[in-house]
């Protein structure tokens, strides 16, 4: 009987060691922080003009698209952080560059997130009349931008917003890697901001996700 109580132990033992996670597959990621953010000296890499530019960093939400609004839905996720950066003086080139970095507790919400502005693109483009919520008019020029895959996924928006002579242009690129999703909000004043210059910023972002 000794050898056969010995050998129920030892399976039982062996079982017991699988159904226990380890420390290291339990162990939670550290939080987003501001190295997770593109720095002062990305952006400058792309838009070399960027002139005496003024960052900020908190840990704001995202306004992403509900159906063809564009900043509709409050997105939280379950870790998030968010940078600012714009330039000393406003001129023909970029005038806000805004990041947000989230992370969600699957995949699936982190695919959600992209598909909002992927739906935007499909199904939003045209002009829109509104009004600047102060009674002034104002012009949407909701345009599609379908860009080149970054990470996992990617999903973008363009959006002109026409007020008194004045234009200022929107392009959003969402990109995804496993469950974490970085989105960049590039505006430039009067032009459209170029596409590659915001691919480009998507694939920086990347390397700190």
């Amino acid at each position: 009987m000794r050898p056969t109580v010995a050998v129920t132990s030892a399976v039982l033992t062996c079982v017991l060691a699988l159904l226990v996670p380890s420390s290291a597959g339990a162990a939670a990621p550290a939080p987003l922080g501001k190295a997770d953010l593109l720095s002062v000296s990305d952006y400058t890499t792309v838009y070399p003009d960027l002139r005496d530019p003024f960052r900020i960093e908190s840990r704001s939400p995202l306004f992403a698209p509900r159906g063809c609004q564009d900043q509709a839905t409050v997105v939280r996720g379950a870790d998030r952080i968010f940078g600012s950066v714009s330039p000393d003086v406003r001129r023909r080139s970029a005038a806000l560059l805004d990041q947000h970095v989230i992370r969600f507790r699957t995949e699936r919400e982190a695919r959600e997130l992209l598909q909002r502005y992927r739906h935007f693109s499909t199904r939003c483009v045209g002009d829109v009349d509104t009004d600047d919520g102060e009674g002034g008019d104002v012009r949407l020029k909701n345009r599609a931008w379908f860009p080149p895959r970054v990470g996992d996924q990617s999903a973008g928006m363009l959006i002109g917003w026409f007020q008194g002579g004045f234009a200022d242009w929107r392009r959003v690129l969402a990109v995804r890697q496993g469950r974490t999703v970085t989105v960049l909000d590039v505006s430039f004043t009067d032009v459209r901001p170029p596409k590659d210059g915001v691919v480009a910023l998507g694939e920086l972002a990347l390397t700190r996700l």
